[in-house]
């Protein structure tokens, strides 16, 4: 996607751990007085003054201003001096912020919350953004020490982020500002660990119009990105592979597009975003049925073009009288270190496969396969099958090395296609570059077809299958 001089080129969710704590504490805030003590003060402190001159100010009785000076006099809030004027102490001149103001008197209660810190940088933030399951991201590490001292610490930031904790609403509602001076926090009591869980943090990956690297925004819900941004930086040099432009290239050539490779520069082998604006404004004049693509295609703006194409096709399908339970949807992921590293992904996936079939009809039966070394990498086929568990019994093990794992299709036999280049160039960008097209061309189609079928029915080896089986059942053979 492109806007504003910059395109969008990857969307990854990386996975910082943070702990939800149970609190316990008390804090101190502000609460008015009863309405004839608190205009007692409030005139005394003005001037000093008789016990006349308040009982004639506010039309009390001898007995009534007696009862009401004692009762303050017995706070420690006002003094009667020898001449018989009252004063102020300096305990309730502590109330008043200044001469006319409304005097708040300071009240220690308890309380409690349970509240979610990251274990980097010790932010507070929102139960809600909370998602238990570590998968659908690429996850961070962290300091050992931050893990096992991290009840001292969310001790120590939730005393100095008490006002920012307060002002998002994170604290129970009867920890409100009643004056002038917001609650603060008198003493922690006690600070217990419930549970680790991920912070799920999204970032967008950029390129300007010279195809240079963005830097990314930083985090909203962290009082400092710098520091997560270093974690990032670790991860992805882990990640990285090596460039593989000549493997695209090939690839490329052996299914057929020409046009893709025109979005790189033929010096710097660089992709250049102008020659994609080209590109799509001559696709929308010829009408090819093709569409360029940036970015993966489960990010928000290419699968809706991906089910504006699909739409039509499953509407004609619901009418016709056509058995269509055999017609395969075959999607061949990449061996991409950030392939479907995103939540987008999972919604993605379960809107392909529920809308493989209505209440009265099958339109096709969707095949996810998922890369793994060979029938008998047992780790990687548990990797997948703990990111998605619940897709299992449309998920089938691949053997590596479909068009050098470079490249990843997705097939509605006879209908459409979507083909998208996994571009590595790690001296230029942090992450791969998904770019590539959506295609309902016939011819290719049914190109793209036999290439996918060639692949998953053809042999590695002698007694091993480029098509591995079930998911479930590889782990279960372990």
């Amino acid at each position: 996607m492109i806007t504003d001089n910059k395109s969008h080129y990857h969307e990854i969710d990386f996975l910082l751990p943070a702990q939800r704590f149970s609190i316990q504490f008390s804090y101190i805030s502000q609460r008015g007085l009863p309405f004839i003590r608190e205009f007692v003060l409030r005139l005394v402190h003005i001037a000093p003054m008789s016990k006349q001159q308040v009982a004639n100010y506010f039309g009390l009785s001898k007995r009534e201003t007696d009862e009401t000076v004692d009762d303050l006099v017995a706070r420690g809030e006002m003094t009667l001096s020898k001449d018989g004027r009252l004063t102020l102490t300096d305990k309730s001149k502590d109330y008043f912020p200044d001469i006319g103001e409304v005097p708040q008197l300071p009240v220690t209660q308890e309380s409690s919350a349970t509240l979610c810190f990251d274990l980097a940088t010790f932010s507070c933030f929102s139960n809600q953004n909370v998602r238990d399951k570590w998968r659908a991201g690429v996850s961070l590490r962290i300091d050992d020490s931050s893990v096992a001292n991290s009840e001292k610490l969310a001790e120590k930031h939730f005393q100095q982020q008490f006002s920012q904790i307060l002002d998002k609403g994170y604290l129970p509602s009867h920890i409100v500002q009643q004056g002038s001076e917001q609650p603060t926090v008198y003493t922690v009591k006690s600070v217990n660990k419930l549970r680790q869980l991920p912070l799920r943090l999204t970032s967008e990956f950029q390129i300007d119009t010279e195809g240079k690297p963005v830097e990314r925004d930083d985090y909203e819900e962290l009082i400092n990105s710098e520091c997560i941004h270093e974690l990032i930086a670790t991860e992805l040099s882990a990640l990285t592979k090596g460039n593989n432009l000549m493997s695209i290239t090939k690839s490329m050539s052996t299914i057929g597009d020409e046009n893709t490779l025109k979005l790189f520069d033929s010096k710097t082998n660089a992709f250049t975003p102008g020659y994609m604006s080209d590109m799509l404004a001559l696709e929308e004049h010829n009408q090819s049925g093709r569409l360029t693509l940036l970015g993966p295609i489960y990010s928000q703006s290419n699968w809706a073009a991906f089910n504006k194409l699909l739409g039509p096709i499953l509407v004609n399908r619901i009418k016709e009288k056509v058995d269509n339970s055999n017609s395969r949807f075959t999607w061949v992921a990449p061996s991409d270190p950030f392939w479907a590293k995103s939540e987008r992904f999972v919604s993605s996936l379960s809107d392909l496969i529920n809308k493989a079939s209505t209440k009265d009809k099958i339109l096709y039966k969707p095949v996810i396969y998922l890369p793994v070394g060979d029938k008998t990498d047992f780790r990687a086929a548990k990797q997948w099958i703990n990111e998605f568990r619940e897709y299992k019994d449309s998920i089938k093990c691949l053997a590596e090395g479909f068009l050098d794992g470079n490249v990843e299709v997705i097939l509605l036999e006879d209908e459409l296609v979507v083909v998208i280049y996994h571009f590595v160039q790690p001296e230029t960008l942090p992450v791969s570059m998904p770019i590539g097209f959506i295609s309902t061309d016939k011819k290719l189609v049914t190109k793209l077809g036999k290439l996918v079928s060639d692949y998953v029915e053809g042999m590695s080896s002698f007694d091993n299958p480029n098509d591995c089986g079930y998911i479930d059942t590889v782990v279960n053979n372990s």
